[in-house]
């Protein structure tokens, strides 16, 4: 999970606001078997901030099923 979520951060921290970057740093702060269920399978983490970063890490990532 490091990894997937690294790879990402690196790629648009950059282009990220205060209030993205937050949000990212409260998702890497949750259990990592929470965060796959959402990344790998798409499931809801119950906050609509978190669900949003997460389509942009699967659509980061080309997960089947993302948003292209």
């Amino acid at each position: 999970m490091d990894h997937l979520l690294g790879r990402f951060a690196e790629h648009a921290v950059d282009s990220m606001n205060a209030d993205e970057i937050a949000v990212l740093e409260r998702l890497i702060e949750m259990q990592d078997p929470e965060i796959e269920l959402s990344v790998y399978e798409g499931y809801s983490l119950g906050d609509k901030d978190l669900d949003t970063l997460i389509a942009l890490i699967r659509q980061f990532h080309k997960f089947p099923g993302a948003r292209q």
